[in-house]
């Protein structure tokens, strides 16, 4: 569910990502032809690349607004409101006198007094940036509250490490200390304060305890089927019931071991289509 939630996420904000650019050059277009029409209702001369300089207060909007989304993203909600409107603003009514003193100074012979355009654009566009740097900050904190965290989602879908298990045990044999093989293990009983190891050879005493084995094995090959036995699917030959619940389990061996009720759901998903199973 949170893989969905996450790519619905995405989506949503690149879609408003087009959005907001196709807008944003569509306020430039705007505010071109509107200097336009205004020049020719009022009889002047139409300067196009001076209409394209003060368009340049909606060319910032680009980077501030992706700022803004990006600043919230690593921000408490509180501080991301705050300090995610007014910095854009500030910065924007800074940004906007410097970028067209810059262009006519580059361009023109002579260059836009700042302090004149700072003005004009506190005065002209303070509540346009008000509002577009409050709405889509507004939409971004209450939709943050439909998804469990964003920033909780996996960037990958990697697999975690399988868990490592103990391949062999350290076993004595007369005098000598040997390794022996997990996967050649039949199966494993309690002898207090020992544990019998039935390998397919031979049988060996183990200083251990069955809990402190079962969880050093591999959890899809061993499973505990007594309070008393830990045994190897791989090496069961077969299993029948008692009518009781319970039922007797046959080894690769040769062995007999009784199969408790209380672990006859985890024998049973484990074992899966193993030998076929058979009533008395």
């Amino acid at each position: 569910m949170n893989r969905k939630l996450a790519i619905s996420y995405h989506a949503i904000q690149n879609r408003k990502a087009v959005l907001l650019t196709t807008i944003l050059l569509a306020c430039v277009g705007l505010t071109i032809a509107l200097d336009f029409l205004e020049a020719r209702f009022q009889h002047s001369s139409f300067d196009l690349s001076e209409s394209f300089f003060f368009s340049s207060f909606w060319w910032l909007f680009l980077p501030f607004l992706y700022g803004q989304l990006a600043f919230v993203k690593v921000h408490t909600k509180t501080t991301a409101v705050t300090l995610g409107t007014l910095l854009p603003i500030a910065t924007h009514l800074c940004a906007f006198p410097a970028i067209v003193w810059l262009l006519s100074t580059l361009f023109y012979h002579h260059s836009f007094d700042y302090w004149q355009t700072f003005q004009f654009g506190l005065t002209e566009h303070f509540f346009k940036l008000l509002l577009v740097y409050t709405l889509p900050l507004s939409f971004d904190v209450l939709f943050d509250k439909r998804i469990p965290s964003r920033k909780t989602f996996p960037t990958n879908l990697a697999i975690p490490d399988k868990k490592d298990f103990v391949t062999s045990f350290i076993v004595t044999e007369g005098n000598k200390r040997i390794s022996i093989e997990t996967k050649d293990i039949v199966f494993f009983t309690a002898n207090p304060p020992y544990v019998n190891i039935h390998h397919q050879a031979k049988k060996y005493l183990y200083n251990g305890t069955l809990k402190s084995i079962i969880a050093k094995v591999d959890g899809d090959r061993f499973v505990r089927v007594h309070k008393f036995a830990i045994i190897n699917l791989a090496e069961v030959q077969s299993y029948r019931s008692r009518l009781n619940g319970d039922y007797d389990l046959t080894m690769n061996d040769g062995s007999q071991l009784r199969l408790s009720r209380n672990y006859a759901k985890a024998f049973k998903l484990k074992f899966g289509g193993g030998p076929q199973y058979t009533t008395i």
